[in-house]
């Protein structure tokens, strides 16, 4: 489990903005406390993880039994939830949320709000994904544990939650801080190191002698002692920019982590349909299916020329584990297919859905046939069946990406497709 990619894949800009609304706060705001609360609550949890029972267990069987769709911080907290957040951090939870409030620039009672709706969030995707997978409790807190530093490196800097005795992992400081520091020890100390300058004394000694002459006796030390005293500061400033850029490499991580909550989505541009404009990406699969079809030679392509092209929805997103619901803004694509496959009635689709490698096989190949059927009825709906010829379920017999890999990788395995057909 990615588990960080995982949560942080149900932080959309849409609750962002959603919420925002709801709590009368600036969306940066929000941003910033959810994006701290993320890795607080997965820390508390680690260091619970040897002195409460039963913990992973309530947090998988939360999500198995609630979905996550239409969070707000206008719903009832879950007891589950509320509980969760008492067993984690106790009494310590209100002083968490003034410290998170004071950070992000919002006010207590939304920020209160947030850690209610970000445990949800984060207890609700992991629970319901280690249902899904079956993932095991040793398996859980082995990954939990692998990332105990990055997890750290998440959490904004002066918060002072050691102070509030959460236990010792809210003590430790992530290996990134580490390395600067040793850095700035080597620094401070080479500077202080006296030049070798045997080899004047010698060439000196030398020269006295042979009889040689005073002057050259103190000018050839002096020198050789400020061409030293060059290299060495030459040295030391490279060893500072050296320092000064792996500061600035931690501040634009941390500046990356906190601003990927809040970045913009993609904009729905006018796509041209014989004068009829619909809305969709730029050169998403509305653009593409329409050239494809004015292009001269679609008429005469075979059934094997048209296999071998497919064609990816872009705008069409399943609820996390449902096969049947589809995010808001889904509708938009597939009424612009409809009004297409409309334009052209000769034109016939067939579907395809696909998962990524993780998981059971025949399930995955189950979810996947349940999702095509499922755009296939919607599309019927929409007055365009008799040109949907098949829908299919590949489950992950077309994946590349390794199941080991990110869950941001293994995104480009898990989609819905079309193509033409005879």
């Amino acid at each position: 489990m990615n588990i960080i990619e995982l949560v942080k894949g149900y932080i959309t800009p849409d609750l962002i903005s959603k919420t925002s609304s709801e709590l009368g706060e600036n969306e940066s705001g929000i941003s910033k406390a959810i994006n701290a609360f993320i890795p607080i609550l997965l820390g508390g949890v680690l260091e619970k993880k040897n002195s409460t029972t039963g913990l992973f267990h309530t947090i998988k069987s939360f999500g198995a039994s609630r979905g996550l769709a239409n969070i707000s911080t206008e719903q009832e907290t879950p007891d589950t939830i509320k509980e969760l957040i008492n067993v984690i951090f106790g009494s310590n939870a209100q002083p968490i949320v003034s410290k998170i409030a004071e950070y992000s620039g919002i006010s207590t009672g939304s920020s209160s709000k947030l850690l209610d709706l970000t445990a949800l969030t984060t207890f609700g995707s992991i629970g319901k994904e280690a249902e899904f997978n079956n993932v095991t409790e040793a398996d859980f807190f082995s990954s939990l544990g692998g990332i105990k530093d990055k997890i750290l490196g998440l959490i904004p800097a002066g918060l002072g939650l050691g102070a509030l005795g959460l236990g010792t992992i809210f003590n430790d400081t992530p290996k990134i801080t580490e390395t600067i520091t040793e850095t700035r020890k080597v620094v401070d100390v080479e500077p202080e190191e006296k030049p070798y300058i045997a080899p004047v004394d010698a060439y000196a000694e030398t020269h006295n002698n042979n009889g040689g002459g005073g002057f050259w006796k103190w000018l050839i030390p002096l020198i050789l002692l400020a061409i030293a005293a060059f290299f060495l500061l030459k040295y030391c400033k490279g060893k500072e920019e050296k320092t000064i850029v792996t500061q600035e490499t931690e501040i634009v991580v941390d500046s990356l982590n906190e601003d990927s909550l809040n970045a913009a989505p993609k904009e729905l541009s006018d796509i041209d349909l014989d004068g009829v404009a619909l809305k969709g990406y730029a050169n998403g699969l509305e653009d593409q299916i329409i050239k494809f079809i004015k292009a001269p030679d679609f008429a005469t392509m075979t059934e094997d020329q048209l296999k071998e092209k497919w064609f990816n929805f872009d705008n069409v997103n399943f609820v996390f584990g449902k096969t049947d619901q589809l995010e808001p803004g889904s509708d938009i694509q597939l009424d612009n297919v409809a009004a297409i496959l409309k334009k052209y009635p000769t034109a016939k689709i067939k579907l395809g859905a696909y998962t990524d490698k993780v998981g059971d096989d025949a399930k995955n190949k189950e979810i996947s046939q349940k999702r095509a059927d499922y755009l296939k009825a919607e599309l019927t709906k929409r007055g365009v069946g008799v040109q949907v010829i098949a829908a299919e379920g590949y489950g992950e017999e077309f994946a590349k990406v390794a199941e080991t890999a990110s869950d941001a990788e293994r995104a480009s395995d898990r989609k819905m497709s079309l193509r033409f057909t005879k």
